[in-house]
């Protein structure tokens, strides 16, 4: 089971770095769990007054190496 680290980037220059990661079966259920998050923190950026089009879930492998983004603008109007 490969161990995926999920980043979340604002505005293309900072990012919150998950240090511990998780392990998924695959890639298609790693993809799932980055929407169930966007959708768990898209609350949260609102309330802060944050624009969503500045966020993107990056996913990386142990190596570092990107896996897949997930912008935020993909999933809801903002």
């Amino acid at each position: 089971m490969p161990r995926l680290f999920f980043h979340v980037r604002f505005d293309h220059h900072s990012r919150s770095r998950d240090e511990l990661g998780l392990d998924f079966p695959d890639v298609e259920t790693a993809c799932a769990e980055a929407v169930r998050a966007a959708k768990d923190l898209r609350d949260e950026f609102v309330a802060q007054g944050q624009n969503l089009r500045d966020y993107v879930i990056e996913v990386e492998n142990v190596s570092g190496e990107l896996v897949f983004r997930l912008p935020f603008s993909e999933l809801f109007d903002a």
